[in-house]
């Protein structure tokens, strides 16, 4: 996994775009190098001082990824930080602006990337990390989550 933590300080918080395919209702992720071979997950990316986790989201996404039409969902799943967390995690969810993605933003995330739908990952019982990420998905594309921050403790 991408994990851009400047080391030695924690950051206050992390932001953690989610790249989502929604005609397809899947989503990236990728291998979670520092969990177990089987555990997937999403970057996880700092927030510079004064800046807001969806623009970070966006400002790594066409950094990283060299994506530029993007659109951020009204969603995002927020963890505190914890003992297990070094810092509060912001799940932003990106979708392309129109239509689907210009280009193979799976070879652009990792060459080990691979889309999902939540149902496969849980009929496969695939480890995801965090777990409560499927959550945040399937309350995204069946609307049942209101729009702005949702807590995912």
């Amino acid at each position: 996994m991408v994990d851009v933590i400047s080391s030695g300080f924690p950051a206050a918080a992390c932001v953690r775009p989610v790249v989502i395919d929604p005609a397809a209702r899947s989503f990236l992720l990728v291998p979670d190098r520092a969990m177990p071979p089987a555990t997937w997950s999403v970057p996880r990316y700092s927030i510079r001082p004064g800046e807001s986790f969806r623009r970070a989201a966006a400002h790594h996404l066409r950094r990283e990824l060299r994506l530029r039409a993007l659109r951020i969902a009204p969603v995002t799943g927020r963890l505190p930080a914890s003992r297990d967390r070094r810092c509060e995690e912001y799940f932003v969810l990106a979708a392309p602006a129109a239509g689907g993605w210009p280009c193979d933003v799976r070879a652009l995330l990792s060459p080990s990337a691979r889309w999902w739908t939540t149902a496969e990952l849980r009929d496969a019982e695939v480890q995801v990390e965090p777990q409560v990420l499927l959550d945040l998905i399937d309350g995204y594309w069946e609307g049942w989550l209101p729009d702005g921050v949702v807590s995912l403790e």
